[in-house]
This record gives structure tokens, C-alpha cells and sequence, in this order.
């Protein structure tokens, strides 16, 4: 699997908007359906469920999850940080939406305005998502250290808030969610060690982008997944002689310290290897 850049994942949405003739508003609509419909699956789904939207496209997915799970008879805390300037169009047009449903919506600027959660809740982080490039700072370091604090169920939508898509966390402020649900791919972010303890149990969710764009993208990153290595595996005549089959040889192990080398040959011959030789220093030979 390719692993997409930030820009990239962008350039992405533009494309299936142009070949499908798909508005980004509609576009938004679809992959918040795919997160409400995991939602309404989860065993949690009936416990408090608060949304922290931020004003850009991320915020615009919380407050059409919100509607969403309003219609479907359940009533979402909702709270949006406020810079005092608008949000995109998509996140203005959805918060319209919201509004009309006569949802009632509230606004963080300061420490005094963060909410008690409850030890019972579900908070869903939909404040930045994916695209970040700084340490998160002010209002946004406040509220998301505020929902850590918290100690509940977090959910982050696409990429927890704090998170770079192409690198690890360093000692930034970010998220801690127990779920993230993602968007079409998995993002270089997940496969980073150090992240782990962020981005919690990650879930692809198909939200229909095309196909065409992800085949034809240039990229350097890849991951392998078992479809990737299936059409060179063959199927062996159950007499086929080892010798047909390469011999490797592994140079490994040393004193005291045999493990990886065990291991190592171990995987060779699982692999396929017809005849696996390992040299370890003679000192271990007996080990």
C-alpha cells in the first residue's frame, strides 16, 4: 500500500470531487457518514458523547458527525474553539445545518469556558486532523490537554489533534485517542513507533475517494501488505527437492547472545528458503 503525503491526501479529495462531480461539502457528508456508522456499531455509543470541532475541515466532519447522530436519536455535546474568525465554508455551511436542527452549540476561548467531561464519556478530537505542521500551541494545547485530563473514551477523526501526518510526535501536545478513524489509507504517521500511544486502535474507513488518483501517485513510501507478496508466492510439489530453492546463508549471533540469530534462521526457512546455513562464532556454536 502507498503511504500519501498531507498534500497529496488533498490533492486526492480535489480529484474524486473532479472526476466525480462531487462537491467537497458532499464529499465531507460521505466520510462523516462512515464515522457515524462505526459509531453507532461501538457498545459506547449510548454513553455522553462530546465533540470538539476546530473551524477548518476536521471541525466540519465533528459538527456533520453531530448531526448525523442527532438524527439517529442521539444528542452530542458540541463545542467549537474559538479564534473569533469564521470557519471554512464547509464548516460554516454545517454548522447552518446544525442550527437549524436547533442544536445547541458552545464556544471555548478561554480555560473558563472548557466543560467538566465526564469519566463515562466519549469525546470525539475533530479540532485539526491531518495537515498540521507546528506544535499545537494556545487554545488548541489548552483543550486538548483538557480532554486528556479527562482520562475517557477519546475518539480522533482522520489523525488525532497534535499529530504530523509524515513524522513522530516528538514531546508535542497531542491527543490521546483510543480509536482514530481514518480516512481511505493508512497515514506514515500510524506506522511510527513512538505515535502509538496516540493514535490507539487505527480504522480505515471507506469513504469512496478515486481509485484512480491512489493508483497513479507517486510516491516513495510504501507499505507491504499481504497482497503485495501473493502473486510471488508459488505452490511447491510437496517432493520438490530443497536444492531448487536457494540456499542462504546467515552470518549472526554472539556470546551469550544467540536469539536474533535463532529467530533469523527460523524465518529464512519460513520464508522459502530451500537450505539455511547460519554462521555464528564458534564460541556459541554449542548453544
Amino acid at each position: 500500500m502507498k503511504l500519501l503525503s498531507a498534500t497529496q491526501l488533498q490533492e486526492w479529495d480535489a480529484y474524486t470531487m473532479e472526476h466525480e462531480s462531487i462537491s467537497s461539502i458532499d464529499l465531507m457528508e460521505r466520510a462523516a457518514t462512515a464515522c457515524t456508522k462505526w459509531l453507532l456499531k461501538q457498545p459506547f455509543n449510548q454513553h455522553p458523547i462530546f465533540i470538539f470541532c476546530g473551524k477548518g475541515n476536521n471541525g466540519g466532519d465533528g459538527l456533520t458527525i453531530a448531526r448525523q447522530l442527532f438524527e439517529a436519536g442521539i444528542t452530542p455535546c458540541i463545542y467549537i474553539a474559538e479564534f473569533g474568525k469564521p470557519g471554512t465554508d464547509n464548516f460554516q455551511e454545517n454548522l447552518h445545518r446544525l442550527h437549524l436542527l436547533g442544536l445547541a452549540v458552545q464556544y471555548i476561548s478561554s480555560a473558563a469556558l472548557l466543560p467538566a467531561i465526564p469519566e463515562n464519556a466519549v469525546v470525539i478530537d475533530a479540532l485539526l486532523g491531518a495537515g498540521l505542521n507546528k506544535p499545537l500551541a494556545g487554545l488548541y494545547a489548552m483543550i486538548v490537554q483538557h480532554i486528556n485530563q479527562a482520562n475517557t473514551n477519546t475518539i480522533a477523526i482522520d489523525v488525532p489533534t497534535g499529530m504530523y501526518i509524515d513524522r513522530h510526535v516528538n514531546s508535542n501536545i497531542v491527543i490521546k485517542a483510543l480509536h482514530t478513524l481514518t480516512f481511505q489509507c493508512y497515514k506514515l504517521c500510524f506506522l511510527i513507533a513512538e505515535n502509538a500511544p496516540y493514535f490507539g486502535q487505527v480504522h480505515i474507513l471507506d469513504i469512496g475517494l478515486h481509485a484512480g488518483f491512489f493508483a497513479s501517485a507517486n510516491t516513495n513510501l510504501r507499505m507491504i501488505e499481504l497482497e503485495d507478496i501473493q502473486q510471488y508466492i508459488t505452490v511447491r510439489n510437496p517432493f520438490a527437492h530443497k536444492g531448487k530453492f536457494g540456499h542462504a546463508l546467515l552470518m549472526a549471533g554472539s556470546t551469550e547472545k544467540m536469539g536474533a540469530a535463532i529467530m533469523a534462521t527460523g524465518a529464512a526457512l519460513r520464508s522459502g528458503a530451500g537450505l539455511v546455513t547460519t554462521q555464528v562464532p564458534a564460541v556459541t556454536a554449542a548453544v
